[in-house]
């Protein structure tokens, strides 16, 4: 199983967990108690690297008579029943066993596995006024110390890192669980159905001041935002720059290999065919090129990465750098066959291309992987 197909199987486990088993070699350490995991449990994050996440938008509710329940916070997917336990060391979810230490409860952040650990933070039911709510955010500007939401009316919203100034356009709605009110934000510029970003919680609604509890990129917090403009009937909900389909894109795990079979064959010829050499002695050595392209064909930033024989840094003349890029930007960049999905009746596929070209006097010689 590759990395991408980890990461959709992380996304959805909670809701298909029963039909997944799997098991775990058992190792020595205290597990939590059945009244430390007794509770409703709200989805944070699965953490698929050290500085890289993927939203969890699911809940899971433990109840003490052991039984759970499982859903999606914006009510998008059948609540799953079953049953839970505490066996020795290990918890039993349903068929799911986990191993001592792969189940823990700290600070109120429960966390569940290893290698791609899900977060999920308890659940305080907090009453809040959707309609109040909804009047109060939709049309309107609100920013934290860290991020600058802003909802339009028609149902899109754009958020903004107030550090790279990077902003992405998405889509919003507000569901009530509970009592609470969550801000769910899920979806692209395009549509709203591919992924989720985190969910906040509304804790608190004030004139001009709104506090909401959610993943900050950081850590788990109650955030203050405050309002800052209405938005105009003339403003748009554009993203700043290049923008991925999917909300949990990361090069290398959607790379789509092209310099293998038949494919490498025809990027090859073709490369070769367009390809005009600078035949100089000096300009030998390895050029890589690098970029993404999203599921609608918007290609993003290219980077260049050139070595010599001896792999250390060096350029190459512009005239063979400026023909590599236009062919990859002109030909890899524009095939669709690339963002085809691996099965039928999925979205089309967010893609990273990387290209590394050898050359030998100015003349390419080979593809590599």
């Amino acid at each position: 199983m590759n990395k991408r197909e980890w990461q959709s199987r992380l996304l959805c486990l909670w809701v298909v967990m029963a039909h997944y088993p799997f098991f775990i070699v058992h190792s020595y350490a205290q597990g939590p108690t059945y009244e430390q995991l007794v509770g409703t449990w709200i989805g944070v994050h699965i953490e698929q690297d050290i500085d890289f996440v993927c939203p969890l938008p699911n809940y899971i509710r433990l109840d003490a008579d052991s039984t759970y329940h499982l859903g999606m916070v914006d009510g998008s997917a059948q609540e799953q029943v079953s049953r839970w336990a505490i066996r020795g060391e290990s918890v039993r979810f349903d068929t799911v066993h986990f191993a001592p230490k792969l189940v823990t409860v700290q600070n109120d952040l429960l966390r569940i596995g290893k290698n791609y650990p899900m977060v999920l933070r308890r659940f305080v039911d907090i009453p809040v006024d959707s309609a109040r709510a909804y009047q109060q955010l939709s049309g309107r500007v609100w920013q934290s110390d860290s991020l600058v939401m802003a909802f339009y009316a028609n149902g899109k919203v754009s958020l903004e890192n107030r550090t790279t100034k990077q902003r992405t356009a998405h889509f919003w709605r507000l569901a009530r669980f509970g009592k609470s009110v969550f801000v769910v934000i899920r979806g692209n510029q395009y549509n709203r159905f591919r992924g989720y970003k985190p969910l906040w919680q509304l804790s608190s609604l004030q004139p001009g001041q709104l506090e909401a509890i959610g993943w900050n990129g950081r850590s788990v917090s109650t955030e203050r935002f405050t309002f800052v403009s209405k938005l105009l009937p003339s403003d748009s909900c554009r993203p700043s720059g290049f923008q991925a389909c999917g909300n949990c894109f990361r090069p290398t795990w959607y790379e789509r290999s092209l310099t293998l079979g038949q494919k490498r064959y025809d990027l090859l010829a073709f490369v070769m065919k367009q390809y005009q050499p600078v035949q100089r002695e000096i300009e030998t050595g390895l050029i890589q090129i690098q970029f993404a392209v999203n599921c609608e064909g918007e290609k993003g930033p290219i980077t260049l990465n050139s070595f010599g024989e001896d792999y250390c840094p060096r350029r190459f003349a512009p005239q063979i750098t400026s023909q590599l890029i236009t062919i990859c930007q002109n030909y890899v960049a524009t095939d669709t066959s690339l963002r085809e999905p691996e099965r039928s009746g999925e979205w089309p596929l967010d893609l990273w291309v990387s290209l590394t070209f050898r050359l030998k006097e100015g003349r390419i010689t080979e593809l590599l992987p």
